[in-house]
């Protein structure tokens, strides 16, 4: 196949661009080397081969298949990334020489993009939007920095221990879900964040949210899951949903790995919106 390969070399592992050139060419493909910047990212899907592999962390990830949704070429990932989230969640794991061997022979699968509307505009999605714990973590006071590393860890251990739990206007599908909340997550995909796994029934490509809810209550299975911090499944209430309607301010969202206050302007409380509305990539699994 001829294959374009967009890279991020300062993720996770570092992977290079020579290495990963020379185990996709091993598996008989042809394959062109592009740069994960976001104007570098859009030129290479003008012209993408038969194949978009990216190879990075999960906002690299991410960017590409909001990019790529409604287009014919599928994508694949090789995970090189810190979390990498969206590839745990579809199954993808493996040295990269291993993977690209396999690509001929997998399965297209749909994976839902959703699409958050608020008072900066309108955002794409791949992983999670929510609030609480999650937009905490990701907030630019705490920094990019600490993402994988056991002060992220203790930085979850300790949001998860003091957080406060507000009370929260929430609509699902136009039924009242207000309460108070420590965390609230509209997920995707099964992970988000720092590795946590949350969402044990999300199916990407459902057309479904899965609705993750931790209130004042579950401070003790919250803190738990920080403590395990990515390797036990969490016990909050969840349930299935197509339009989540949350009111928050900037400080207290996230889209993806978006902090509020970066999406745009908007200052005060404001109406966010949720949805999986249709658009979808399809990808190697």
């Amino acid at each position: 196949m001829r294959v374009t390969l967009i890279l991020n070399p300062g993720a996770g592992t570092g992977a290079s661009a020579d290495g990963l050139r020379t185990a996709i060419e091993a598996a008989g493909h042809q394959v062109e080397v592009r740069e994960a910047k976001k104007r570098k990212v859009a030129k290479a899907l003008d012209d993408p081969g038969e194949l978009v592999v990216v190879a990075g962390g999960d906002g690299t990830v991410g960017r590409v298949m909001k990019a790529l949704a409604g287009s014919s070429v599928p994508m694949t990932i090789l995970p090189t990334g810190t979390a990498n989230n969206i590839a745990t969640s579809l199954g993808i794991r493996g040295e990269p020489a291993a993977l690209a061997q396999r690509w001929e022979r997998l399965e297209v699968r749909r994976v839902d993009v959703g699409s958050v509307r608020g008072p900066w505009g309108e955002s794409r999605f791949v992983e999670s939007v929510g609030i609480g714990l999650l937009g905490e973590l990701i907030h630019p006071d705490v920094g990019d920095d600490i993402e994988g590393t056991d002060e992220a860890r203790s930085e979850a251990r300790r949001l998860a221990r003091t957080l406060p739990a507000p009370l929260r206007r929430v609509e699902l599908d136009g039924e009242d879900r207000s309460a108070n909340y420590l965390m609230l997550e509209a997920m995707n995909i099964r992970c988000a964040g720092p590795n946590l796994w949350l969402a044990d029934h999300a199916r990407a490509g459902d057309g479904k949210l899965e609705i993750v809810r931790a209130v004042e209550s579950d401070r003790s299975a919250l803190v738990a899951l920080a403590d395990a911090f990515g390797t036990s499944r969490p016990t909050f209430s969840t349930e299935q949903g197509r339009r989540l309607r949350l009111w928050c301010e900037p400080d207290e969202l996230h889209v993806d790995d978006e902090h509020g206050s970066e999406l745009g302007e908007w200052t005060g409380e404001g109406e966010v919106e949720v949805t999986l509305e249709g658009l979808w990539v399809g990808v190697l699994v």
